[in-house]
């Protein structure tokens, strides 16, 4: 039987290739916590704007060092493959705990629902392309989310001012 096909139960063995998917799983699953637990802090501290675009900027970097996996190099170094992975997702776990917080504010009240619902469409969207290829999501996401951090310096900070009721208040804002 070749190794790659021999069922493993260390959790050590991180490799894509193993059997078992739990070790990974539950690093990923662990990663989301400090990750949420900070964004109370960061954001209490340096409102919304900053931190997106910081945890964008490090999902983005750990999404696209993933494909290192994909690489003659990455086929080994099993330990490269956990940590970019861990940091992609710390990244966009923080990334998305702030953003549940901020989208919602940008939008006056008459235009709220229908602007988080737009959102949320653009989520789904999102999640139907991973099933593209392997490489994609990564790639992909990666590059989006270092995109995506560049407006986001332009957005109004929203931490201690009152949420806009029209659209009038949004362009003196």
């Amino acid at each position: 039987m070749p190794h790659d096909a021999t069922p493993t139960t260390k959790t050590a063995d991180l490799s894509p290739t193993t059997t078992s998917r739990f070790p990974r799983l539950f690093l990923m699953s662990i990663v989301e916590l400090p990750a949420y637990l900070g964004v109370v802090f960061i954001v209490h501290r340096y409102g919304r704007r900053w931190p997106i675009v910081g945890f964008q900027l490090l999902a983005g970097a750990g999404l696209i060092a993933c494909v290192v996996e994909l690489t003659d190099y990455g086929r080994g170094h099993n330990w490269i493959n956990v940590a970019t992975a861990l940091t992609g997702k710390f990244g966009i776990s923080g990334s998305y705990a702030v953003i549940n917080l901020y989208g919602p504010e940008l939008f006056p009240t008459k235009m709220r629902s229908t602007g988080v619902a737009i959102c949320r469409v653009s989520e789904i969207i999102g999640q139907i392309l991973v099933k593209i290829a392997a490489w994609l999501p990564p790639v992909l996401f990666g590059g989006l989310a270092i995109l995506m951090s560049i407006p986001v310096v332009i957005l109004p900070e929203t931490r201690g001012r009152p949420l806009p009721e029209t659209v009038e208040e949004i362009e003196k804002w």
